[in-house]
């Protein structure tokens, strides 16, 4: 085969290839390790009754931010003006998470978050003391890199149970629920509730989701379709 004609398959290979993962890559929503879908069990009132009984962790995107671009060139992690930051609606938005489940005696016990600014914030505002955590931050590693896999490590903190009549809270970012399970990432604050198998293997099994502007009307805080 000349040097040409091997060119010339090789592309035609790898546009075969892009458009099977066109395909795939929507079908990540809704798949877990082991080809079992991710189909929500609980939704709505009866989420709430369920995270009220403790035993399950929430993994949790920061809540709305303002629009901003950082240069990657100033970007300090310990700096929160280099970053994209909480906007007045989403420092609202963890402020009534922190009094719905308050008011709907949802107990909460360990939250860990990306070191980010905008995560940090969305813990300390909702639920006051926060622990930073490196598995949770934006990292160049990507899913399938062997031992850096970031999924693995993610999926290892889901399926850790917290304490009794507790649930656990993680806070992270878009980026971080596709490494879990390819879960969608919005809209900003969107939380996804899974149920720790306590066996240490990153299999626990997926609960449901909840948007930011539902925790509040369940809590009888807002009316339903109130701007947060």
């Amino acid at each position: 085969m000349t040097t040409a004609r091997r060119v010339s398959t090789r592309f035609a290979f790898a546009l075969v290839l892009a458009a099977t993962w066109s395909i795939a890559l929507p079908q990540l929503a809704e798949a877990q390790p082991g080809g079992q879908a991710l189909k929500p069990k609980l939704a709505g009132m009866a989420l709430v009754q369920a995270l009220q009984q403790g035993g399950y962790t929430i993994l949790l995107r920061h809540m709305a931010t303002t629009p901003f671009n950082p240069d990657s060139a100033v970007f300090d992690i310990d700096d929160c003006a280099t970053q994209r930051n909480l906007s007045e609606s989403g420092e609202q938005q963890a402020r009534l998470l922190g009094e719905s489940f308050k008011k709907l005696g949802i107990g909460v016990g360990e939250v860990l978050s990306s070191p980010y600014c905008r995560c940090m914030d969305t813990g300390q505002l909702a639920f006051g003391e926060v622990l930073s955590s490196e598995v949770l931050r934006v990292g160049d590693s990507r899913p399938g890199s062997g031992r850096d896999d970031p999924g693995i490590a993610i999926r290892k903190l889901l399926d850790t149970p917290p304490p009794a009549g507790r649930n656990g809270v993680l806070i992270a970012h878009s980026i971080t629920l596709l490494y879990a399970y390819g879960l969608t990432g919005k809209p900003e604050g969107v939380a996804h509730v899974f149920r720790p198998s306590g066996l240490g293997i990153g299999q626990p099994q997926y609960i449901g989701m909840m948007k930011p502007d539902e925790w509040p009307v369940h809590a009888g805080l807002s009316a339903p379709g109130a701007s947060q």
